[in-house]
């Protein structure tokens, strides 16, 4: 059961890396870069994003079985029930979770709009890209939420020993 366990931390950690981090480098790294050298509507650009969805949907999908897991494998975990302040903190990693999977669903959406916009070459794709921006950032935002109550969790995990 412990190796399941490990194995279970492991790709949780993994996928929230991909995912945060992917998140981050493209609002750090890549938007600024694409829009210094005015490449945001470029093909290459559009392909860059688009592949990067794959990458979310497979992150958010095994967060989702590995957190599940190891919530029904600890000891400290009771349906509805937030006595305790690990508890909450559960509570609260799994409401931002569901938060960030809102925000990269709104994000696909409006990246579709954005890709229609490009091929039509209107004016919309800068507010659509806009729009695209700040939902990556919201989620990034709410991501950060997610690591401290988890990394609070740890503190309240073994409280005895």
């Amino acid at each position: 059961m412990d190796f399941v366990l490990w194995v279970c931390r492991v790709m949780h950690v993994v996928a929230a890396v991909v995912w945060v981090g992917g998140l981050i480098f493209m609002n750090a790294v890549m938007n600024p870069v694409l829009e210094h050298a005015n490449e945001t509507r470029s093909d290459a650009t559009l392909a860059v994003q688009k592949r990067f969805f794959g990458f979310v949907w497979m992150s958010l999908w095994t967060m989702a079985a590995t957190g599940i897991l190891m919530m029904l494998l600890s000891p400290q975990f009771r349906w509805f029930d937030l006595s305790s302040p690990w508890q909450k903190l559960l509570a609260v990693k799994e409401l931002s979770f569901l938060v960030m999977a809102f925000f990269s669903w709104q994000a696909k959406k409006v990246f579709e709009q954005m890709e229609r916009s490009s091929s039509r070459e209107d004016d919309s794709f800068d507010g659509w890209r806009l729009a695209y921006r700040k939902l990556l950032r919201r989620t990034v935002a709410v991501a950060l939420i997610a690591f401290l109550s988890a990394a609070a969790m740890v503190v309240y995990e073994n409280p005895f020993g």
